[in-house]
């Protein structure tokens, strides 16, 4: 009997020993799921600071065994100065091995279609590479608007095209912006599009930005863009929730529904009260929704609304559009 429980307790010191070490092993070895970023390392900079960053900025689980581990191997504190290129793609040891060895790389960074100038900017400080006020200063500033696009308007709304990039870690915030912007002037250029000699264009942007925000699917944006053309032309007010969306993005408010007081709200973004486009693009559109745009589906519809599946249901009249809305929307509309 005393022999038995002797080995039950040999047998949970061992389970907690291999469970353990599982622990400890997936907290080293195992990337931990996070965007990529640039990160600056100062000299003199202590594994434990490190250590204490990498965990604040979702790099690695445990400041804690990043920097036990870091005095195991004898680098807490030598680790060399400069700006690293760390993220998801990088275990625990991967990182504190980037940052013994002084290895740096490109940031790859993904800017999916729709995202607002703010939420793009937002991103790039995320990510590392500028300030977000430095950013935001440069992105609004009239003179370099000008100066990257050739059209003379208040911001690069709408012209920092969506894609993943590689920035190089030693790129400044001019740099960043220019790397987008020639990017979106090479997409057009490839499709054919000369948009500095194209009558209208930026209003076209400003449509394909809704389009943008509008459209479940890339199959359904020329529909999207048909039936806001058809009301424009008809003078009917575009009654966009998109519009409002942006407008309260720029408040730094989200709402998964409007109410109906949210379309009231005052602003020349706000379609719902406001005849025409907006003043200018709502977020960085895609090449496909720009081509909807330039070239909109001919149609009867005047009307869409989202159904429960993520896509668009087009209407003819007001009548079957508001039965629509009942059917999908139920209660959500109030």
């Amino acid at each position: 009997m005393h022999n038995k429980f002797i080995r039950v307790i040999l047998y949970m010191i061992l389970a907690t020993a291999l469970i353990g070490a599982a622990i400890l092993a997936w907290q080293i070895l195992i990337p931990l799921r996070s965007e990529p970023l640039a990160l600056k390392v100062q000299k003199g900079e202590t594994a434990a600071h490190i250590a204490v960053r990498l965990e604040e900025r979702g790099i690695i689980r445990s400041s804690t065994i990043f920097r036990l581990l870091a005095a195991l191997r004898g680098s807490d504190r030598h680790l060399i100065a400069g700006t690293y290129s760390l993220g998801g793609k990088n275990s625990l040891l991967q990182a504190l091995k980037l940052l013994e060895q002084g290895n740096t790389s490109a940031v790859r960074v993904t800017f999916p279609e729709g995202l607002s100038l703010k939420a793009t900017l937002q991103k790039l400080e995320r990510s590392g590479l500028a300030p977000y006020a430095v950013l935001d200063s440069l992105a609004r500033s009239p003179e370099l608007v000008f100066e990257l696009t050739g059209i003379r308007t208040a911001s690069l709304e709408g012209f920092l095209y969506p894609e993943t990039y590689a920035f190089d870690i030693g790129s400044t915030p001019l740099e960043l912006l220019q790397m987008m912007t020639t990017q979106f002037k090479n997409k057009l250029r490839e499709a054919g599009i000369d948009y500095l000699k194209s009558s209208g264009f930026y209003e076209r942007l400003i449509l394909a930005s809704i389009v943008e925000r509008e459209s479940g699917s890339p199959e359904e944006r020329k529909l999207v863009a048909g039936v806001l053309a058809n009301r424009l032309n008809k003078g009917m007010r575009l009654e966009s929730c998109a519009t409002v969306d942006y407008l309260l993005e720029q408040q730094g408010q989200r709402k998964p529904v409007l109410s109906f007081e949210d379309t009231r709200l005052p602003s020349p973004y706000n379609t719902y009260i406001k005849e025409g486009l907006p003043p200018g693009p709502i977020c960085n559109p895609s090449l496909n929704s720009i081509q909807a745009a330039l070239q909109p589906a001919r149609t009867d519809y005047l009307f869409f609304v989202a159904d429960r599946q993520g896509n668009n249901s087009f209407s003819v009249t007001a009548s079957e559009h508001f039965q629509k809305i009942r059917q999908y929307r139920g209660s959500d509309w109030r």
